[in-house]
């Protein structure tokens, strides 16, 4: 059952690979440019899109720009694109110097150029000039991950602080035709979330702001006022919004490969959120009820709100919770993964757990319940082998979170 799970999430990441839908679309869009054509490339499936872009438009790009995440671009070398990596899920002094570069490249165009932006998740963090200054951004960013944030809320605090986000890097394009292809990573595909909406406009009220900025931020709301009076009125030609995939690929990937290996498919959801452990908690408890043949498919995004001081991610952090909930159960074994290849600020995609997956850590000289407490599900799960470690996907389309019974 272990190898099974780990075959469907592998089959539903490599459904996901943006490459061939990116080449779709703007092959079907048919650009017929009379001035410049620029592109930028922003995010963690940046190098693929990057690629495909290329292979549909070859010559006619006259400026090109990737930003990705750190290691995503080792492969990669382009005479068309320049390449900058930089860091996720916390801005660093490359992230300023790919927002930069970004915004030089669209204020050099005019009414008869095109900019056309690839986006995908990720782009957040590694494209970012913010008015407040890179200590204070980080901070900020910072303490919305650590108190349990989820994408919707950290975006629309940091849409309000940001010289590129809310729609003001193809403000800058401004006469240009600015067009947009996105790998979705949000629940909803909400365009002003993924990656911060680099090219459409602020959807939020100063006041839905600020109840975030309570809700996470409170010892900050009075140095945050003035921000939230921006105005957010800006002006763009937009030439389409599209998307070249999303977490429903994902899920339909998963559920058919979970058929093809004779499993009953229960239920397959595309909106799993909410406290990692709790998800976790509430995933396991319906899977020990239905006896049989099963699987139950989620994809979506958790949180983690941290009480302690250890390393992982939400979907390691989901898996050490099931190790500690299937200690000792036969017939069942569950798995969750950042589609994208990582999970927090490891090495690891996610991680599984079955009845034995307990002992293991424990046999590793760590004790799982402890580890949990101290959000140390990384180290848990590497002393019981129940990591798991993909390597940069090219993807990213939310995560995946697979149960399997046969009991």
């Amino acid at each position: 059952m272990t190898e099974d799970i780990l075959e469907i999430i592998g089959t539903a990441v490599a459904a996901a690979d943006p490459f061939d839908s990116t080449a779709k679309i703007i092959s079907d869009l048919g650009l017929c440019v009379k001035g410049t054509l620029a592109v930028m490339s922003i995010g963690k499936a940046a190098v693929p899109m990057a690629r495909a872009a290329q292979s549909v438009l070859g010559t006619k790009i006259d400026m090109g720009l990737v930003v990705t995440k750190y290691e995503h671009a080792k492969s990669y070398s382009s005479s068309v694109f320049e390449i900058i990596e930089a860091a996720h899920p916390v801005s660093d002094e490359n992230s300023i110097l790919a927002a930069e570069r970004g915004l030089e490249i669209a204020g050099e165009l005019g009414e008869d150029d095109i900019l056309l932006v690839l986006l995908s998740g990720g782009g957040s963090a590694l494209f970012e000039k913010s008015f407040v200054s890179p200590e204070k951004q980080r901070s900020i960013t910072g303490k919305l991950l650590a108190r349990g944030a989820d994408i919707d809320e950290m975006n629309a605090v940091r849409r309000r602080l940001s010289l590129v986000k809310g729609g003001r890097l193809a403000a800058a394009a401004y006469p240009a035709k600015v067009i947009t292809v996105a790998l979705s990573d949000v629940l909803g595909n909400d365009k002003s979330v993924i990656a911060s909406g680099v090219t459409v406009p602020e959807p939020l009220s100063g006041e839905q702001v600020r109840a975030v900025i309570r809700k996470y931020l409170p010892e900050e709301e009075e140095t945050l006022a003035p921000f939230l009076a921006r105005d957010t009125d800006v002006k763009i030609n937009d030439g389409g919004y599209y998307f070249a995939g999303n977490v429903e690929l994902l899920c339909s990937a998963a559920e058919k490969k979970a058929v093809q290996l004779g499993y009953t498919v229960r239920e397959v959801s595309c909106s799993l959120c909410g406290e990692a452990r709790d998800a976790a908690k509430v995933l396991i408890e319906r899977a020990l009820k239905q006896r049989g043949k099963n699987a139950w498919i989620y994809g979506g995004e958790t949180t983690v709100t941290l009480r302690g001081t250890g390393l992982g991610g939400r979907n390691q952090e989901m898996a050490l919770c099931a190790a500690t909930l299937l200690k000792g159960k036969k017939g069942i074994v569950f798995a969750s993964v950042g589609s994208d290849g990582t999970d927090g600020p490891t090495d690891a995609a996610g991680g599984f757990a079955d009845g034995k997956t307990f002992s293991k850590i424990q046999s590793g000289s760590v004790d799982p319940v402890a580890a949990l407490a101290n959000n140390d599900s990384y180290h848990a799960l590497k002393a019981g082998g129940a990591l798991i470690v993909t390597g940069p996907t090219g993807t990213n389309v939310n995560d995946l979170t697979v149960v399997l019974t046969d009991f």
